[in-house]
């Protein structure tokens, strides 16, 4: 395989499990704070956000795990 083919791969899966890594620290932020406020008026706000986060980050890591999947062995 072309090296800048492998270079942008590469570079790709690691933004991705950067992205998602991101995601999941955001999803510990929303989760303290709804644990903080309990169930008070917004919180059912904040668990629909925490689990469209959760949502995109597991897509994110499919998408990373399938371009290693298909990556030449070196």
């Amino acid at each position: 395989m072309d090296p800048l083919l492998l270079l942008l791969r590469e570079e790709m899966t690691r933004k991705l499990s950067e992205a998602a890594g991101t995601m999941a620290a955001t999803m510990e932020v929303l989760t303290a704070t709804r644990t903080v406020a309990g169930d008070v008026c917004g919180t059912e706000s904040l668990r629909a956000a925490i689990e469209e986060l959760g949502t995109t980050r597991d897509q994110l890591l499919n998408q990373a795990r399938t371009l290693e999947a298909f990556a030449p062995r070196r």
